[in-house]
């Protein structure tokens, strides 16, 4: 079956109630590849999907691969808890990455589950069906993380459903906050509580409720109830008609702002930004990875009554939050490395089938190179051997002695190109 035609995914109750701090986006690409490993997942542990498909299927519409092997990335380097409600009434903990690992290859994503979590996975004793088109109209990723938990609990039979009495400091796990964030619950309820609830209602066929229980004076415990109201048609978008738009106005429409200022940031990229606080360049990979986190942020922000307009100021002004920043240093370190490590292969690829055609045409430079060797190790495995020659034909130590030996003293002329495309692109990736 291919991923256009799965519109829901099997999810255990273990990988619904989560702990962690993920985008929107990074839940909605874990629930489709999910969905699109679920039938092999007994038989192996790697998985493919057409990064087309995968674009598509999350309502992602875009040429720029860019933003999706970020989230991707996001994915690798995401550390959960799950199972935090116990849900099956057994004692069991678990952490492990989203993704063990993942790789795009000539328009193919392939990836894999942690060995631990793919456990949990596949088969569950209990389990939700989530509608994967659904999930797309939420724009907000505490309404999809709660719409998640609440429908984790949800009896078809009965069309309804209620969670346990949720303590506060887990509800705050559950939905990616940490502890100190809105340590006021009149804050959290309305930034967080009210948003998302208002979103399911809107948006869903279910309509949900919270009850609070106090300890004391303080709110200590939410249970939320779930309820089925009316049938609506299931859309594949929220946004039907934005699909010819540009990738930054189609972020900017699915966060409620006004189609004409996203149309007009859209167009005006970078200028749209105060000359003063334009990011320095190599900061972001493009203007679409700068505009989603003035997006995220926004989530996140303290105190805003009117979310569109916190996110155009941010886009304008450049508002920086310092732990997305340090996420997006770690990022942009690890691909500089990860670019490095490959141009380096490549040039070492490149400068070897050079060395290897120049001792084709020329025997006698393994005889010149060898005399030259200091090692004591490849200087034995050299007279282990009947010539030079035959012990660089076999590789190891000492062809890449001898081949270094070539490149610094009588291939110079041979490598020279090499050598400055290869210094080039280095300078490139270091600046």
């Amino acid at each position: 079956m291919y991923l256009a035609e799965i519109n829901e995914v099997i999810k255990a109750s273990p990988a619904i109630q989560i702990q962690s701090k993920i985008t929107h986006l990074q839940r909605r690409a874990w629930n489709v590849l999910l969905a699109n490993a679920y039938k092999e997942l007994p038989n192996t542990d790697i998985y493919s999907v057409s990064i087309v498909d995968l674009a598509r299927k999350l309502g992602y519409v875009s040429n720029d691969i860019e933003h999706l092997k970020e989230t991707l990335e996001a994915l690798v380097d995401c550390t959960v808890e799950w199972n935090i409600l116990g849900k099956d009434n057994k004692q069991e903990w678990g952490v492990a990455s989203l993704l063990a690992s993942a790789k795009i290859k000539d328009g193919i994503c392939t990836y894999g589950f942690a060995p631990h979590l793919r456990l949990q996975l596949h088969n569950p004793r209990i389990y939700t069906r989530l509608n994967l088109r659904l999930q797309n109209r939420f724009t907000s990723r505490y309404a999809l993380i709660l719409w998640e938990i609440c429908f984790d609990y949800f009896d078809a039979d009965r069309d309804q459903g209620e969670t346990p009495f949720i303590p506060l400091e887990t509800f705050k796990s559950l939905m990616g906050l940490v502890e100190t964030d809105y340590p006021v619950y009149k804050v959290l309820n309305q930034s967080v509580i009210k948003p998302a609830i208002k979103e399911i209602n809107a948006l869903t066929d279910y309509h949900v409720e919270v009850e609070q229980k106090r300890l004391r004076r303080r709110i200590a415990e939410l249970k939320f109830r779930i309820i089925k109201v009316k049938q609506l048609p299931v859309q594949e978008s929220l946004f039907p008609d934005i699909e010819n738009l540009p990738p930054v106005a189609i972020e900017l429409l699915q966060a409620e702002i006004d189609r004409k200022v996203a149309l007009k940031i859209a167009k005006q990229d970078w200028d749209f930004v105060n000359p003063e606080k334009v990011p320095k360049p190599g900061t972001y990979p493009d203007f679409l990875s700068y505009i989603s986190e003035k997006i995220e942020m926004s989530v996140d922000a303290m105190g805003v009554k009117n979310r569109a307009g916190y996110i155009v100021e941010a886009i304008r002004e450049n508002y920086e939050d310092p732990e997305l920043q340090k996420q997006r240093e770690v990022r942009a370190e690890r691909a500089k490395q990860k670019a490095l490590e490959d141009l380096t292969t490549e040039y070492n690829a490149k400068r070897n089938t050079l060395l290897r055609q120049a001792v084709h045409a020329d025997p006698g430079l393994v005889d010149a190179a060898a005399e030259r060797v200091q090692s004591y190790i490849v200087r034995q495995r050299l007279e282990a051997h009947d010539t030079a020659l035959a012990a660089y034909q076999k590789g190891g130590m000492v062809a890449a002695e001898i081949n270094a030996i070539l490149a610094a003293e009588f291939c110079q002329d041979l490598l020279a190109p090499v050598n400055t495309a290869y210094q080039d692109e280095k300078d490139r990736i270091l600046r």
